[in-house]
């Protein structure tokens, strides 16, 4: 970037940072004097600017008696605050904008964005404060948005696999797994109170705990000024602390199960195993990427074995980069009659990947060399890569985020079947299979899932008796 002359020293500090953020990051950072963080990434593409408000909050903040609360905050974001009176204002205020907005909330964290044309910037940076920081959190607009935030749930819960879902997180997470859970509970979202969202509000959508990023036509030598007109009065409570959440138990024993639903297509085999928690187990978590990245090489001898011999029609390793927790899941999609053996070679073909032979220095430098293209490609989309920074922000860290590409290079295929021996060869898996009564029948298998359901989803059953 270009830096400009003349500038006070907050901006020096939004503009400059550190020697290394402006010789070697597309964005640059502070922290107001408020605690919150600022990141920004200054591109003059187009004639937009991109606005995050990142937090470190989700499922992991909540409560059993507040699951699913934090995603209802996000739809009361969007709603009335001190400058915009009610729902209708706020609308109308988005058309005169010109705006594009929406949020999302997850287990580790919770975005609220939206796009603009680039000269209102300074009114897109107040419509934001105003947002998080004087929210009206009104009953009648909270009785509104319940019942929305109901129907979403509701359709989640209508979709086959949503209880196969449920269930692998309540295994693996116990009385805890509220903790992974956003979309939370039906009767709990449906006695939801003013009280409990000014509540979390105090606790998680406070300075110290968010980001603010923006991205796109600015200039920075007025961004910061703006930063402090808009958001310096917004401060965190008296005696504020993060939410620390309860750690999570040891990783279950093996256990094995098939489930069957109505309208289910084709057949989803899912193996979880506990995996590398990001911040603390680092080089695990880079290894994880790479194994994944690895096993979905066409030239490789997992694509031929599972895919290209129509054992599964998709197959693989997945790994969701998460610091208060870590999965990684062996699945497949394939044909009933295949599901049981596709789940027997997948845990079968988990000691091959310990032999010397089975990954290539060919397809280890393609893995690089792909993932730093798709690195510069993010760069180029300010938009969707401010979204981006906002999640890696949330849940790692940037200094994770920062090294990413490095510490991929320190990954040789040592270090994967290292992991492959750490994580997944010969250590407890909860395993699924999930098909309709059907398919079940005509392969011969039997819904065993009745026991696991009684024991580990009876909020599940309570929601189904709740009335609207």
């Amino acid at each position: 970037m270009r830096l400009r002359a003349a500038l006070s020293p907050l901006l020096l500090a939004l503009a400059v940072a550190t020697p290394a953020a402006a010789a070697d990051k597309p964005y640059f950072t502070t922290k107001l004097d408020t605690g919150l963080e600022v990141i920004a990434m200054e591109s003059h593409k187009v004639p937009l600017v991109t606005i995050v408000l990142s937090a470190k909050a989700g499922g992991m903040t909540q409560t059993p008696e507040t699951d699913g609360l934090v995603h209802l905050w996000e739809h009361m974001f969007f709603k009335g605050n001190k400058r915009i009176p009610n729902q209708e204002a706020f609308n109308k205020r988005i058309r005169e904008l010109g705006m594009s907005y929406n949020g999302d909330t997850s287990a580790e964290k919770v975005r609220y964005y939206f796009t603009l044309p680039s000269v209102f910037l300074e009114e897109g940076l107040q419509f934001m404060a105003d947002a998080i920081a004087t929210p009206l959190l009104e009953q009648v607009e909270l009785e509104k948005e319940r019942r929305v935030v109901v129907d979403e749930y509701d359709r989640a819960a209508a979709h086959p696999s949503f209880d196969f879902g449920n269930l692998e997180r309540s295994y693996v997470y116990g009385p805890l797994e509220y903790l992974r859970d956003p979309l939370g509970y039906r009767h709990l979202i449906l006695k939801t109170t003013r009280e409990q969202l000014i509540k979390i509000k105090e606790e998680v959508f406070v300075p110290s705990n968010t980001a603010i990023l923006i991205a796109g036509d600015f200039q920075p030598e007025k961004l910061g000024e703006l930063l402090k007109k808009h958001f310096g009065e917004w401060k965190d409570p008296k005696g504020w602390k993060p939410v620390q959440p309860p750690k999570f138990p040891a990783f279950p024993k093996t256990k094995s199960f098939v489930m069957t639903r109505a309208n289910v297509q084709n057949s989803s085999v899912n193996i979880v195993f506990a995996g590398p928690k990001a911040r603390t187990e680092q080089a695990d978590s880079f290894a994880a990427d790479v194994l994944n990245a690895l096993l979905n090489h066409k030239s490789g001898k997992f694509y031929k074995k599972f895919e290209d011999s129509g054992l599964t029609y998709e197959s693989g390793v997945s790994y969701y980069t998460q610091s208060q927790a870590g999965e990684i899941n062996l699945y497949a999609t394939t044909d009933p009659a295949n599901a049981v053996k596709a789940r027997d070679a997948l845990l079968a073909e988990v000691g091959e990947w310990l032999k010397p032979d089975y990954f290539t220095d060919v397809q280890l430098e393609d893995v690089r060399r792909n993932l730093l293209i798709n690195h510069k490609r993010d760069v180029n989309q300010p938009s969707d890569y401010i979204k981006s920074l906002a999640f890696w922000w949330a849940v790692t860290g940037m200094d994770y985020y920062d090294s990413y590409l490095d510490n991929l290079k320190k990954i040789d295929l040592a270090s994967v079947r290292g992991f492959v021996k750490k994580w997944l060869d010969k250590k407890p898996h909860f395993a699924g299979i999930l098909m309709s009564p059907d398919d079940a029948k005509k392969v011969g298998l039997k819904d065993d899932s009745a026991p696991l359901v009684k024991k580990y989803l009876a909020k599940y059953e309570l929601d189904k008796k709740t009335p609207r």
